[in-house]
């Protein structure tokens, strides 16, 4: 399981919680899909990766280290992986009489993983972002900011109990009116060791660097509980989450799970009307309740949630406001 990539973390893939911007590291998601019962993969071929009918599309040496879930551990998923999703922020209000302010986000991404010739994998990610922000009044933010990021990421085979991932993320963050600075760069980068004492339990201890607004140097640091096959405990700051599998309703293997996220993203805007260079950064907190499914082939999220202590800073010398605790809601897809 990959860290956090780019701007926010994953809705229930990734531990602890930035890709940006939303999923995992390959396929080391909870589980595999199931027929029948939680032992069982359903034999597929996925087109992409050359497989064929009746084998699995997993490869290679050892399993991420974040990928022991519901059905054991899960190897990395090499080849493509694509994921979308998008979110909604309704309108709250902003501190300072500003009236209110609301977000729709959308993002893409396209990972292709792969196995060195030394047995550690590289994974390389190019990310697009989207935010269209309404309101607030009387400071004159852009309608709409762009992400544009690439995420690089190395980790060692999982085939011991040790194990390292390091990422470094660069990317232009901007509304792209008027050109861009150096403040539309944001380089992050993160380092995190694994060790697993036992199939059930598997530690986690690293540190990330967040280049927003703030310098923000987060800690990476929990553990990974598995006490049965239908639960995982993944109690990594700063991205908790709690899984349960349900079954196969439909055929397709469904998990309910709870998290909870420290959430951060930075953007070089022009504030109009008098075209001042400025760079902001939104904070939050957000706790959501979600369904995941996988079929094999496509795997899914819808989730619903709350978040609250919402701070917007500004770099320079536009006054810093807050935002009303509120709704969020999201989805997304994963092939």
């Amino acid at each position: 399981m990959s860290a956090i990539r780019g701007q926010n973390g994953a809705p229930y893939d990734e531990i602890p919680g930035n890709t940006d911007p939303y999923y995992s590291n390959g396929d080391t998601g909870q589980a595999m899909p199931f027929s029948g019962t939680p032992y069982t993969p359903v034999p597929y071929g996925d087109p992409f990766l050359g497989g064929v009918p009746g084998q699995m599309p997993y490869t290679g040496a050892g399993h991420g280290p974040f990928a022991f879930g519901t059905n054991g551990p899960q190897p990395y998923r090499f080849g493509w992986t694509s994921r979308w999703n998008a979110g909604y922020l309704p309108k709250e209000d902003a501190s300072g009489a500003l009236g209110d302010f609301g977000i729709f986000e959308a993002g893409v991404e396209l990972e292709h993983t792969s196995p060195l010739p030394d047995g550690w994998i590289f994974s390389s990610t190019p990310q697009y972002d989207y935010r269209a922000w309404d309101g607030p009044t009387g400071i004159g933010l852009p309608g709409s900011v762009h992400r544009i990021g690439w995420d690089l990421e190395l980790a060692t085979p999982a085939n011991s109990p040790f194990s390292v991932q390091v990422g470094f993320n660069p990317s232009v963050n901007s509304d792209f009116d008027g050109g861009t600075n150096s403040d539309a760069w944001n380089f992050d980068a993160r380092a995190i060791m694994f060790l697993r004492t036992s199939d059930q339990l598997m530690w986690a201890l690293g540190a990330g660097y967040w280049d927003r607004v703030d310098d923000i140097v987060i800690p990476y640091a929990g553990l990974v509980w598995t006490p049965s096959d239908i639960w995982e405990w993944r109690l990594v700051f700063p991205q908790p989450r709690v899984s349960v599998f349900l079954g196969n309703p439909w055929g397709v293997a469904t998990w309910l799970y709870a998290s909870a996220e420290y959430h951060v993203e930075s953007y070089q805007i022009t504030l109009q009307p008098a075209s001042i260079d400025e760079k902001i950064q939104i904070a939050d907190w957000r706790a959501v309740l979600g369904l995941r499914n996988d079929n094999g082939f496509l795997s899914s999220f819808i989730e619903a949630g709350w978040v609250f202590d919402r701070q917007a800073e500004f770099k320079y010398a536009t006054p810093d406001f807050d935002i009303s605790s509120g709704l969020i809601g999201r989805v997304g897809i994963r092939y």
